[in-house]
């Protein structure tokens, strides 16, 4: 990752989604009963049988912090479990695990893990970084500063006539999708959001460095 890219670490999150049943989640009980709508009463149902896990993820990684980054106390900010979403708060960067009760599968929920505000860029190429996270994120989310004209990039793509990029969208235009035969994974972009998601889960560094690749490959592209 070169320095020009390290600049733009702070901007981005590195994310992990996970589904599962409600069924499955450890404070299901036999009285308990599989939601058939989304609501915001199921969505703290949810939360509710979910904190021990949210509780015993925070734990692991508090103490993976303690042990591999040598954080102080001090220096760890910890929100508990509270409707469905806990997080630590470290020197370098936000840790929060969340749960959210699905808007269109009622019996399912997804696991969302995310580390987000980096305050350095440097410790994600380090191998105590690589230690903790492993390989568990596979996609790269950042916010644009400025809302995204998807009409015009995807004009800006079709026009380059770049046999590089595969480009989909839909007909109303409000996303498209990138893929290239040059790097494993597809660039996902929305007006307000741009992801970047692999094959299959890599070490940080790896993922950040396939993102900004990605994106090397589209520099010119207007209202990109």
């Amino acid at each position: 990752m070169d320095s020009s890219a390290e600049q733009q670490v702070t901007n981005v999150a590195l994310v992990s989604e996970q589904r599962q049943r409600v069924r499955d989640l450890s404070g299901f009980r036999k009285a308990h009963s599989v939601p058939f709508a989304n609501t915001e009463r199921t969505q703290s149902f949810v939360g509710r049988i979910a904190a021990d896990e949210i509780g015993e993820d925070l734990d692991t990684r508090f103490h993976e912090f303690r042990k591999n980054f040598s954080f102080k106390r001090s220096e760890l900010l910890v929100t508990e479990p509270e409707n469905g979403e806990g997080a630590i708060s470290t020197p370098w960067f936000e840790y929060r695990i969340t749960i959210t009760h699905d808007p269109h599968v009622p019996s399912e929920v997804t696991w969302r893990r995310q580390i987000t505000q980096f305050h350095d860029p440097v410790p994600l190429l380090s191998p105590e970084f690589a230690t903790v996270f492993g390989m568990v994120f596979d996609t790269v989310e950042f916010e644009p500063p400025e809302p995204i004209h998807i009409e015009a990039f995807i004009d800006s793509i079709e026009d380059r006539d770049d046999g590089a990029i595969n480009l989909e969208f839909d007909r109303q235009s409000t996303w498209c999708e990138l893929t290239t035969d040059l790097i494993p994974g597809r660039l996902l972009v929305e007006s307000d959001r741009v992801a970047f998601v692999t094959n299959e889960p890599q070490l940080p560094a790896r993922l950040l460095s396939a993102f900004f690749e990605f994106r090397t490959q589209l520099t010119g592209l207007e209202c990109f």
